[in-house]
């Protein structure tokens, strides 16, 4: 009857689906964490060091930082020496060129000029051609060229051939200054230069070009040999001391520990360590998991669909968790966490609905953002709604619940806040909308609880709720068909509920599968006592017969809940009830009046089976106790203290409580309260004595 912690547990594991629920969960999860190991230390520049002090484990390099980095380079960009190609083949085609150009322009003007060009052809393109070739031996550089504006001592590489001349930038003519330097040399014959000045713009052109590809390639070299380092922390050295401000120089330490911690465990043989010890946590979790619903919620761990059904929860988080992270513009606080304590209480109990969140939560911080005050968060939130989650049938009340939770994710983040840097500075109302956004998304639990209802064929507390509305088209046919049984269903149904909330268990379903568990009667109502006027049909019957009338009211039961679409979970109460017990009375008058005949007790016994929930037992015993009292002459609280004793001792004597979750100690608790409630149901008036009496 007692659950215990034992380890017989991995026994029910081993070659079950349990075991390949257990590690499909864990390998689908390992496969999404992280495999770059960090140090968990949280640090920024500026704060305040909370943990103890920390020593260097190992000799690392003190990394310079971003932005020192980047100004190492741009000092070197500064400094650096670009390299410009010479274009052979401008000088090699310059008389080439010369001559074509001054034809075409002979051709094309008359006069003096025309005369000039005629008369003097040789003699001006020899002109021409040493006044190119002595501009173009210093090299013409396009006028936007990117270095033109450097200072006067600036130098560049040119590149003649196989041949590397270093010259100062300054030195070097634009296509500008180059035209201007070549007129100049024109007019060393005169006025009559002018004529050649259109040939300088139709000819002259650059004949050095930036190489920029030979340029990056020689800049990068030097990039490379930056030192990314500015110092050695030695083995043991303290980094900082607890309590002490993180200043920017112990803030570089801290991150070039991290890096080195990163970089020492990278690598394919580290990733297969690190998924290993991910693996090996995670179903070390998910065991203890599968241990507590097996202690505390035995019809869970029984069912594979339940089985599953809690595990993908886990799962389910843990991917919607990655897909945040790998987003890189959505915000984790999103992510509504309090839909599954909602969802999961609604089909079993707080307890349940609580402790799965603390896995979820567990297995969500092993992903690198998420911090401590992201988990404090989260559970604070699943503690109200865990604890106020008591209607989710009707909006009005799950619009309340999910303005209770607004405010609380928002005051735990503002307290949180606070408490970190002792003011609200670091406050980000970014923050708060996700937080909104979380809660809106709660709302899908309202929709899910049907939806998984049906998916998986649970029964949810909503559908409880209205099975147990006494105007139920079922309970309506039975009260108008057999009222005394209907009476004695609604007996039965308050002393389950109300022994149910005194043990922990589920009041709601044992209430309701009180109300439905002698639906059968409806069939023959007339041959059950509560239903009888003066007249009992099994006066003319034998008992054989009349004991296949009283446990036909079972299978009938069934019967009729099946045709009546009653969750599988509320049938289980019509066929355990009564158990494997006899039907008593006329099984002794039986016996009575075939005293030398041998008996078939199968014909008087009840098919089962037995009850397992904590909720089939108690409605057993209301069951029993209940029409048992109703049975009694004017009883004293003496006479139903002992018949509700009697009962239930018999009851544990026969076996029925042997397959149950009940305790001996949740039995004890469960009689305390019949006796209490008979009593009170019976109108039993304490009997004062005479000289008290007034």
């Amino acid at each position: 009857m007692e659950p215990n912690f034992s380890f017989s547990f991995l026994r029910n594991l081993t070659g079950s689906y349990r075991l390949l629920i257990i590690l499909t969960s864990a390998l689908i999860i390992s496969l999404l964490l992280p495999r770059i190991k960090s140090i968990t230390y949280e640090f920024e520049e500026g704060s305040k060091w909370k943990y103890s002090d920390l020593r260097a484990p190992y000799d690392f390099a003190i990394r310079k930082t971003d932005s020192e980095l980047a100004k190492e380079k741009d000092e070197i960009q500064k400094t650096f020496t670009p390299y410009y190609k010479k274009n052979e083949a401008i000088t090699d085609n310059l008389e080439d060129n010369i001559l074509e150009e001054y034809n075409l322009y002979k051709n094309k003007v008359q006069g003096d000029t025309a005369l000039f060009l005629t008369n003097f052809n040789d003699f001006n393109t020899r002109l021409l051609k040493d006044a190119f070739s002595k501009i173009y031996k210093d090299g013409v550089i396009e006028s936007n060229d990117q270095y033109k504006d450097r200072e006067k001592d600036f130098l560049i590489q040119i590149v003649d051939g196989n041949t590397l001349t270093l010259r100062p930038r300054a030195a070097i003519s634009g296509i500008s200054n180059a035209k201007e330097e070549a007129r100049k040399e024109l007019m060393s014959i005169g006025t009559k230069g002018l004529y050649l000045f259109p040939l300088v713009d139709a000819i002259l052109e650059p004949n050095l070009f930036l190489d920029q590809e030979l340029s990056n390639e020689f800049l990068n070299q030097e990039y490379q040999d930056i030192s990314p380092n500015i110092g050695v922390v030695r083995k043991g050295d303290i980094i900082i001391t607890r309590n002490s401000t993180i200043s920017k120089d112990s803030y570089q330490k801290l991150v070039s520990l991290k890096d080195r911690f990163e970089a020492d465990n990278t690598g394919r043989f580290s990733y297969f360590k690190s998924f290993m010890a991910y693996f090996l946590f995670i179903t070390f979790i998910l065991v203890f998991y599968v241990m507590y619903v097996r202690t505390y919620v035995r019809e869970v761990f029984l069912i594979f669909k339940k089985m599953l059904f809690m595990n993908l929860w886990i799962v389910f988080y843990a991917v919607l968790t990655y897909f945040v992270i790998k987003s890189n513009t959505l915000d984790l606080l999103m992510i509504p966490f309090c839909i599954a304590p909602i969802v999961i209480k609604n089909f079993y109990n707080q307890r349940l609905a609580f402790f799965t969140l603390i896995v979820i939560l567990i297995i969500v911080a092993l992903f690198g953002p998420v911090t401590k005050d992201y988990i404090i968060m989260h559970i604070t939130a699943g503690i109200m709604v865990v604890i106020l989650t008591k209607e989710t049938r009707y909006w009005s009340k799950f619009f309340l619940l999910l303005m209770l939770l607004l405010a609380t994710y928002t005051f735990t983040y503002l307290f949180l806040t606070y408490i970190k840097n002792n003011n609200l500075n670091d406050f980000n109302i970014n923050s708060i909308w996700w937080i909104c956004l979380n809660v809106f998304l709660t709302l899908l639990a309202y929709p899910l609880i049907p939806l998984l209802e049906r998916l998986f064929g649970f029964t949810s507390s909503i559908t409880l709720a209205e099975l147990s509305d006494l105007n139920n088209n079922l309970l309506k046919e039975l009260s108008i068909k057999a009222p005394g049984t209907f009476q004695h269903v609604l007996h039965v149904a308050t002393l389950a509920e109300a022994a149910s909330e005194k043990i922990g268990a589920n009041s709601t379903m044992a209430r309701v599968g009180a109300l439905y568990h002698d639906i059968g009667k409806m069939k023959n109502p007339f041959n059950f006592t509560e239903n009888q006027n003066n007249v009992n049909p099994h006066d003319s019957l034998d008992c054989v017969t009349s004991a296949k009338i009283i446990i036909e009211h079972v299978p009938e039961g069934v019967r009729i809940g099946k045709k009546f679409g009653l969750p599988s979970v509320i049938i289980e109460f019509i066929k355990t009830h009564h158990g494997t017990t006899k039907v008593e009375y006329f099984y002794r008058k039986f016996m009575k009046e075939h005293a030398d005949h041998p008996v078939d007790e199968k014909v008087f016994t009840y098919p089962g089976p037995k009850p397992k929930s904590k909720e089939q037992v108690i409605v057993m015993l209301a069951d029993t106790v209940e029409a048992a009292v109703k049975s009694l002459l004017n009883p004293t609280e003496e006479d139903i203290n002992e018949m509700v004793d009697k009962l239930i001792k018999a009851k544990i004597e026969s076996g029925q409580l042997d397959r149950s979750e009940m305790t001996f100690e949740d039995v004890q608790v469960c009689t305390r309260i019949f006796k209490t409630m008979l009593v009170n149901m019976n109108h039993i008036r304490i009997a004062y004595p005479d000289s008290e009496v007034k």
